[in-house]
């Protein structure tokens, strides 16, 4: 397990949350006004890929695999709207009144990866997706078809994660409730939870509600506790509520992409049988399950994901140009 440096720099966006393991030098804007930051890493010439995050994350859950893709590929790493060093598409205001969860859509987020794509010009994309990212990989090949050749999905659901959180649907019924109680908490309150996150206690509780595992190493999960504590709290409900909209499932059979569908054996949160069912539906994917992994197995065993990744995409997408050139 090897991580890259974190004292690069750059020079620093305002407004920016931190959490970075890759400083984002590059900018595009999209239509509705949000400034969308990402870098580009690899070798020139590499074929393209790009990295799909989960739910508020910047980019630590890449720190330990990406660069194994690196040495091979083009990767561009971004930050979503509203995370890491990207804006809102407006400033929130008081309380974020002045966004709503429909400017956090997992569908806005999917777009800003397109806008990436678009402004580098990549084509024949393998989109690789953990967490929430799953979402967002599935509906990046929904938005621009033509620039994704393959998906590899991490550790994620393919429609809301309240539906499968411990394998129950539990979740639909008590998020209203928190959502409700954090948006009238008083705003000390609220801020509480970013000062939980930076605290000692914040990786032994994420493992003992089975988010993360005794693997985990807390290297790796410090940029995102340190950049969760820099967020607003009313920004991350609303982007909460958006990306519970989400379903890929009614159009998950209409992928025409090789697809990878890597599960934890531990995982609570993306439990493996949902993995199993997007296999059942996509028409052509395979899956990888890595034994002891929880949601977090993408920083608990990265060596295993980045192997099984490269392979995947090796085989497959070597495989797709050898029939190209039978066909012509």
């Amino acid at each position: 397990m090897s991580a890259p440096s974190t004292t690069e720099t750059a020079p620093a966006w305002p407004g920016d949350r931190g959490g970075h393991v890759w400083p984002k030098d590059r900018e595009v804007v999209a239509e509705d006004g949000a400034r969308i930051r990402y870098t580009v890493r690899g070798p020139e010439d590499g074929p393209w890929m790009v990295l799909c995050s989960g739910y508020m994350c910047p980019d630590n859950f890449w720190m330990y695999a990406a660069p194994t893709w690196m040495e091979t590929h083009r990767v561009v790493v971004l930050n979503y709207r509203g995370v890491g060093a990207s804006t809102d598409p407006r400033p929130p205001g008081y309380r974020a009144l002045g966004v709503s969860s429909s400017d956090y859509t997992v569908e806005k987020f999917a777009d800003d990866v397109a806008s990436v794509l678009a402004a580098e010009g990549a084509l024949d994309v393998a989109v690789v997706g953990h967490s929430m990212g799953v979402q967002v990989a599935l509906q990046t090949w929904r938005t621009v078809p033509h620039r994704v050749a393959a998906l590899s999905l991490i550790t994620g659901p393919y429609a809301s994660p309240l539906h499968t959180f411990y394998g129950s649907k539990l979740g639909i019924y008590l998020f209203p409730f928190a959502s409700l109680g954090l948006q009238l908490s008083p705003r000390r309150v609220q801020r509480l939870v970013g000062l939980t996150l930076r605290s000692p206690i914040a990786l032994p509780l994420a493992r003992l509600i089975r988010a993360l595992g005794p693997e985990t190493p807390y290297e790796g999960m410090r940029p995102y506790f340190e950049h969760f504590d820099r967020v607003d709290p009313m920004v991350a409900l609303k982007i909460a509520k958006g990306m519970h909209r989400f379903d890929a499932g009614p159009w998950l059979d209409e992928v025409d992409v090789p697809v990878q569908v890597v599960v934890g054996s531990e995982d609570r949160f993306s439990p493996p049988a949902l993995g199993e069912r997007m296999v059942e539906v996509l028409p052509d994917a395979e899956l990888v399950e890595i034994e002891g992994g929880t949601h977090g197995a993408l920083i608990e065993y990265p060596d295993e994901i980045a192997r099984a990744v490269s392979e995947f995409l090796d085989r497959r997408l070597d495989r797709g140009r050898a029939t190209a050139e039978v066909e012509r």
